[in-house]
């Protein structure tokens, strides 16, 4: 019984020495691998798209929207702030600021226009439905507002 004892004692880590040192003194050494983990790595994505959203009072603010727009920040527009044929004249220059940067454009509503630049394409999810096809991907085969083709 005395050795089934002692096993179960060694099984446990609580087996006596023989040789009377303490097992602390001993020049055992701890495989450190396996008792520190590596923390997970928290992957912070600095490449997230940023929408900006203007409703602009007067035309001038069309040089902040295209300015936006050429550093490759989409830009949602809605003009019901603005007259119609102030809001016109915006269209149109932020139109020509899209076109220089290969960028697109996209009527949203009435009043409400989306540009982005050419990195971005914008899928009109309706349309694509009505045809019976599944959006499986955000890459648009619709022929953009203005086409350099």
């Amino acid at each position: 019984m005395e050795s089934l004892f002692k096993r179960a004692k060694a099984f446990i880590g609580m087996e006596e020495d023989d040789n009377g040192m303490d097992p602390l003194e001993g020049n055992r050494q701890l495989d450190i691998t396996q008792v520190i983990k590596p923390k997970r790595e928290v992957q912070v994505n600095d490449n997230l798209t940023e929408i900006i959203i203007y409703e602009p009072k007067i035309y001038e603010d069309s040089l902040n929207i295209s300015g936006n727009l050429r550093k490759g920040k989409p830009v949602l527009i809605n003009l019901k702030q603005l007259e119609p044929s102030e809001g016109t004249r915006l269209i149109d220059f932020i139109c020509g600021a899209a076109y220089a940067i290969d960028g697109h454009m996209m009527k949203i509503g009435d009043s409400i226009f989306l540009f982005t630049p050419g990195t971005v394409k914008i899928t009109d999810a309706e349309e694509k439905m009505s045809l019976g096809e599944e959006i499986t991907t955000f890459d648009s085969q619709k022929e953009p507002f203005f086409s350099r083709h």
